[in-house]
């Protein structure tokens, strides 16, 4: 029986320390997830670069964007070490959480995950989160 596989989306405007706090949370899972698309709303407190800092994404997007940028990476599970896709989605307009969510879900849905697990930035799961809501 194939494994179901499990993406996180995360929107974020302007928090990037809670970004941090919440990604490292998605990486502890004791059931580990597939990918985590970061959808950034246009954040004016150096989220791409922080993010760069802490060894999330290693590329920048362009200073000026006049549509959204995306670019996929790769990060280790901090419980298994395996990969996970980080796919970085840093838009050129706050279109607000609707809008993130939107973006995010419609990119993790055109490429196939079966489950999307959607949180704000400021979400911190415990370790045991997604091996709890799995049987749900």
């Amino acid at each position: 029986m194939k494994k179901e596989t499990v993406c996180a989306v995360v929107v974020t405007y302007n928090r990037k320390e809670l970004l941090i706090e919440c990604l490292d949370g998605l990486l502890r899972q004791t059931r580990p997830i597939d990918a985590i698309y970061i959808i950034d709303n246009a954040s004016t407190d150096n989220t791409p670069e922080f993010l760069k800092e802490k060894g999330f994404i290693q590329e920048l997007p362009p200073k000026n964007l006049t549509k959204s940028w995306e670019k996929e990476f790769e990060i280790k599970n901090l419980t298994d070490g395996q990969p996970i896709k980080l796919r970085y989605i840093r838009m050129h307009e706050n279109t607000g959480g609707a809008g993130g969510f939107h973006e995010g879900v419609k990119r993790a849905y055109e490429k196939g995950y079966d489950w999307l697990w959607l949180m704000d930035d400021d979400a911190e799961p415990y370790e045991n989160a997604l091996q709890l809501l799995k049987d749900y």
